[in-house]
């Protein structure tokens, strides 16, 4: 298996396989809990992104493209089963760009307005590095206090995040015809900057189906209502859990 992708904990009796995409500055352990949680039914695999974890001596890739080319070269084992993509937030912009290369069965777009329609988060990448990490923590959170308290781990995080809001600013939708899997698009109540207006953009972006659903509250719920966000992928998939948990 490639760097790109992790396989922590294969399954081979799962009848598909789901490949995990992080939000700007997070690595694979975001997802670590659903290794477990959507098992014996779903095979989650994790996308390990230049620059955090155990590729933390990496430098950060700042293109979106380039990022999801990595990703899709790297994917073409897994797809001996169906395989869907989630992605929540810039995961969720790479995750649409791997499926322009592959063929998913389904495609889970979190925390992001459709990629032909931006939303209005302002440019920060570029700002010098407190008012940048300011506007990370105004606009964004799901950044611990423990973190945020550590000068020294903010150090350390500061260039994986510059570079992950540079590949999303400089992403520019390209004009790809439209998938022929599902979408499913998502965000949590109170999410400043992906209403569920903005979700339904993502309808004209495939020529299957698109649902759209507002689960638990703000921009992390991917991370604080885990639970449901989960119940709804796995009913979009027409899965059940048969006695995995979910705490």
């Amino acid at each position: 298996m490639s760097e790109w992708i992790r396989r922590p904990k294969p399954v081979p009796g799962a009848r598909l396989r789901l490949l995990c995409v992080p939000h700007a500055g997070a690595g694979p352990s975001f997802y670590a809990r659903w290794l477990t949680e959507l098992a014996p039914a779903v095979e989650v695999c994790l996308v390990n992104l230049p620059g955090r974890e155990a590729r933390f001596g990496e430098a950060p890739v700042d293109d979106l493209r380039l990022i999801a080319s990595e990703v899709a070269t790297a994917a073409q084992p897994l797809q001996d089963r169906p395989l869907a993509l989630f992605g929540h937030s810039m995961g969720a912009l790479v995750a649409y760009e791997v499926a322009q290369l592959l063929e998913p069965e389904h495609l889970f777009a979190s925390g992001s307005p459709a990629p032909h329609a931006p939303g209005d988060e302002p440019h920060v990448a570029h700002l010098p590095d407190t008012e940048f990490l300011a506007e990370v923590r105004r606009g964004y959170g799901g950044i611990p206090d423990s973190v945020w308290n550590n000068e020294e781990l903010l150090l350390m995080l500061l260039p994986i995040l510059r570079a992950d809001f540079a590949a999303c600013e400089t992403y520019t939708w390209p004009g790809h015809p439209p998938l022929r899997c599902d979408i499913s698009a998502l965000s949590g109540a109170g999410d400043y900057y992906v209403p569920e207006s903005a979700l339904a953009g993502w309808a004209s972006l495939t020529s299957g189906e698109c649902t759209t659903r507002v689960i638990g509250e703000g921009h992390f719920n991917v991370a604080n209502d885990r639970a449901a966000v989960q119940r709804f992928v796995l009913d979009q998939l027409g899965l059940v859990l048969e006695g995995a948990r979910n705490d």
